[in-house]
């Protein structure tokens, strides 16, 4: 009789491992930090052993990238998306969708305090993946920014709709870190405020 072409079993009980030495990961690092945390911490919690855990990822760094990926990269980018689909372009909207990027990094503040401590941890390995989700992520902002100016009527060119990228994600990706991660005492709602102004001249070319 001829195999299906489904999942087997077995890989139905592996991507159950893996999905449980994840959900682990999540745990500790959100507990203990990267730094805090071993590979032995995360295989004990999901009731597996070292060597399994090494058969799914080739160290700390990458099951961290997963877990960024599922619980914070993948909502941004969901949130980039609907950038460039508002009815109507204001600094009200703008800053109703700034405020929906701030709630996406408070939630997962814990998680990403153990991406910042691995990226001053490891080496060229961790950075790389580090450096494809952030090119991800601007790729889709150049893209909106793009799209948005050429409805405003006033449309840049590539490259310099990739520089305004970079900067508009820096501006907000680093008041996000202050406020959340290193609890700067700073008025959120009127640096998003602010924050809002900058991004709708950016956005109309105002």
């Amino acid at each position: 009789m001829a195999k299906s072409g489904g999942p087997s079993l077995r890989d139905d009980l592996k991507q159950v491992t893996r999905r449980k030495l994840v959900d682990a990961a999540r745990e500790c690092f959100e507990d203990k930090g990267y730094v805090g945390t071993s590979a032995e911490d995360i295989a004990s919690m999901a009731g597996a052993s070292r060597a399994t855990f090494y058969l799914h990822f080739a160290g700390k760094y990458e099951i961290l990238a997963e877990v960024v990926e599922k619980d914070h990269i993948s909502l941004m980018l969901e949130l980039v998306e609907t950038l460039g689909e508002m009815d109507s372009l204001s600094v009200k909207d703008i800053r109703a969708w700034l405020d929906s990027f701030s709630g996406i990094y408070q939630s997962t503040r814990r998680i990403m305090r153990a991406w910042i401590q691995a990226g001053g941890r490891e080496g060229s390995e961790f950075n790389n993946v580090a450096d494809a989700m952030r090119d991800r992520f601007l790729d889709v902002m150049t893209g909106k920014v793009l799209a948005v100016r050429e409805r405003s009527g006033v449309p840049l060119k590539r490259a310099d709709a990739e520089i305004a990228s970079l900067l508009m994600f820096i501006e907000i990706e680093r008041f996000c870190y202050y406020v959340y991660l290193r609890k700067l005492p700073v008025d959120r709602e009127a640096g998003l405020d602010l924050i809002a102004r900058r991004w709708y001249d950016t956005l109309t070319g105002t």
